[in-house]
């Protein structure tokens, strides 16, 4: 009755308009509902009853696509909820009491109930009401990544992988890596879904082994973005080399801790191998992974061009170095032969500097001897002649009485003389060290001495006198009486007599001194001679002997 239910109608259907709206999923649009499959989902229906009314009854019920409508549940107050057994179990009331609140809760969507829906309210005395709302499902995507062909290094653009995603909307695939390459996508349609396919292309080079790629994927059903991250895997082999050994370089023979080490890098990891071209590898060597030892001193036998091979899955390759071992013929010194050695060129060295100094020190002792002797030649000359001028001059008033005693002691003097030449040469050289240290009587004492020793002579009875003292009493037996003296003479006679009294002084010291010498002397049948000894040596630096 239109003039009845117009003004009602009026008032009522802005309320449930207003409390029909979206409010699940953050949708922008109040009509429409967005779920995510396999969620629950809340589809609301409310209405603000006024005094005195009460709502009786709701009904559910989802369009089909033909147009047609289905039901999945009645709401009411008296007799409760009823539910089709097509959605028995996924659907449910979302609140008990009165039905002012008759929204209800969809269990586990499906893509199946995505549609529209109406909510149909009977009240009291006010009448019924409807309103529709849409029911869209997301599909998020479940992202796989599928790898390219193996990558190898030399390789032109080559895939490296795919990353494909499929949901509802069609979600949106990128790339993320520090590897520099190319991507293009593809996208393939569904029934109420979308597949996109993304492909990134590179040109693989072994810096590019071990880096990330990673496939991001973007998507409304997603809380967050979904991230599949592959691991480049690129074989490849770098150049061989060896370490141990430079080219050119030249080992010794003898050398100990000999090593070439082979240097290559690849992937997969290579292996390594040692030969020797043209010849096995010699004895007591051994190889330790990438290391050929040499467990022994180097000989002439290493030498030769030795080849080190680095391989994996995915190539081969080779270095080579040339080994030439110095010294091949030469034989090894032994340390304890070279001190040897060494000592024994310094002792040559030291024995002969002793040599050398033991010469020196011979012609020196020669030179010296030599200047000594000719010195005492010179004086034992002036010695003699002083002695000869003193005998003249103590003689001159001599009778011949005293020249024929003379005769036979001056003969038996120079018989004599001979063989007490040795004992005055001794006497003059044991004296004169004492002369040396009296420097103003050198000659004097010298001249005194050697004359008695040049008058010396033997007895008959064995007993031996010195010329001197013969003729000093003969010149006491043949002296006459003086005249009587003059002033003049006085004073002469007197220095003589001083004189005289010196000389006797003098002549006693010489007796001492041949008394002394007399020691060294034996007398044999009216001869002196010299004593043996076996002890004649040098007592000072002016060569004299005693």
């Amino acid at each position: 009755c239109p003039g009845v239910l117009g003004p009602w109608v009026a008032l009522t259907l802005p309320r449930l308009v207003m409390v029909l709206s979206s409010l699940f999923q953050g949708s922008s649009v109040w009509n429409s509902i967005t779920a995510v499959l396999g969620k629950d989902v809340v589809l609301p229906c409310s209405y603000k009853v006024s005094e005195g009314e009460r709502v009786v009854q709701i009904t559910w019920m989802k369009r089909r696509e033909d147009g047609t409508a289905q039901e999945l549940a009645v709401l009411n107050w008296q007799h409760g909820t009823y539910v089709q057994t097509a959605y028995s179990g996924r659907v449910l009331r979302q609140s008990e009491g009165s039905l002012e609140d008759g929204s209800i809760l969809l269990k586990n969507a499906v893509q199946a109930d995505e549609g529209a829906y109406e909510c149909h309210l009977i009240t009291f005395p006010g009448g019924s009401f409807e309103s529709s709302l849409t029911l869209k499902i997301l599909v998020p995507p479940l992202p796989t990544l599928n790898l390219g062909p193996p990558l190898e290094e030399g390789q032109g653009r080559t895939l490296a992988a795919s990353c494909t995603a499929e949901g509802n909307p069609v979600p949106t695939v990128t790339w993320e890596t520090e590897v520099r390459g190319t991507d293009s996508s593809r996208v393939s349609s569904h029934p109420r879904s979308a597949s996109v396919t993304s492909e990134f292309y590179v040109v693989p080079g072994r810096s590019m082994h071990g880096k990330a790629l990673t496939c991001i994927v973007s998507h409304p059903g997603l809380q967050h973005k979904k991230r599949i991250t592959h691991t480049l895997n690129v074989a490849y082999l770098s150049d061989a080399s060896v370490l141990g050994h430079e080219e050119g370089e030249d080992w010794v023979a003898g050398k100990e801790g000999a090593f070439l080490k082979c240097l290559g890098d690849g992937n997969p990891p290579p292996t390594y191998n040692w030969t020797r071209l043209n010849d096995p590898l010699p004895s007591g060597v051994k190889i330790k992974g990438d290391t050929l030892l040499f467990q022994r001193p180097l000989n002439s036998e290493d030498g030769g061009v030795y080849v080190c091979q680095v391989a994996n899955g995915f190539a081969t390759k080779e270095a080579e170095t040339t080994i030439s071992i110095k010294g091949n013929r030469a034989k090894q010194v032994d340390v304890v032969s070279i001190s040897m050695i060494g000592a024994g060129l310094i002792s040559v060295v030291l024995l002969g500097l002793l040599v050398l100094v033991v010469i020196l020190m011979t012609c020196y002792h020669k030179r010296k001897t030599k200047r000594i002797t000719e010195k005492y030649e010179e004086e034992l000359t002036l010695t003699r002649e002083n002695s000869i001028r003193r005998l003249h001059s103590s003689h001159s008033t001599d009778t011949r009485n005293q020249m024929e005693e003379n005769l036979p002691l001056r003969s038996e003097s120079r018989q004599g003389s001979f063989r007490g030449d040795s004992l005055c040469r001794e006497s003059l050289r044991a004296d004169s060290l004492c002369r040396d240290s009296r420097q103003g009587s050198f000659r004097a004492d010298s001249l005194r001495e050697t004359s008695l020793c040049s008058v010396m002579s033997e007895e008959a009875e064995g007993r031996s006198y010195s010329t001197l003292s013969t003729v000093r009493e003969i010149e006491t037996q043949t002296e006459l009486p003086p005249p009587p003296p003059t002033p003049v003479q006085e004073d002469q006679m007197e220095k003589e007599k001083e004189e005289k009294e010196q000389e006797e002084e003098e002549q006693r010291d010489s007796e001492k001194n041949i008394k002394q010498a007399m020691t060294h002397f034996v007398q044999e049948n009216g001869t002196l001679r010299a004593k043996p000894t076996s002890n004649g040596i040098y007592i000072n630096g002016r060569g004299h002997l005693v």
